[in-house]
């Protein structure tokens, strides 16, 4: 395995785990909500997605895709943690996980339109 290889598989491994660990902790410990297999196997999708997709933007370049869908991940999970401690009578989980998924997105549609509009700005400048 070479040395991109190396890194996008690390880049994966690393997503999905922490990915996972934090779905997992959020349902299971703060919400004291019962996981069953069906759950596992989610998360573990959702993780494993997450991952690929970082991975794949990891190999543009300059990599303001990848850095805007990281940070869009962050800022995911702290709102989903932010919706699990507050008191929403029954409706922390969904609006936790829902502001997970919606920053996520964000993250993804600003970095590809970051990434595409630096490519454009590229393309522009050397016919210049």
């Amino acid at each position: 395995m070479n040395e991109k290889n190396r890194k996008l598989f690390i880049n994966f491994i690393l997503v999905a785990i922490v990915s996972f660990a934090l779905l997992y902790i959020g349902v299971r410990i703060v919400l004291d909500n019962p996981i069953t297999m069906q759950n596992i196997l989610a998360y573990l999708g959702f993780s494993m997605f997450l991952g690929l997709v970082s991975s794949a933007l990891s190999r543009m370049k300059p990599g303001i895709a990848y850095l805007v869908f990281i940070l869009g991940i962050l800022v995911g999970y702290i709102a989903m943690y932010r919706a699990f401690f507050s008191n929403l009578s029954g409706w922390e989980e969904l609006s936790g996980l829902m502001s997970l998924f919606i920053w996520i997105l964000i993250g993804l549609g600003v970095g590809l339109l970051a990434q595409f509009g630096y490519y454009l700005y590229n393309k522009f400048k050397k016919e210049h």
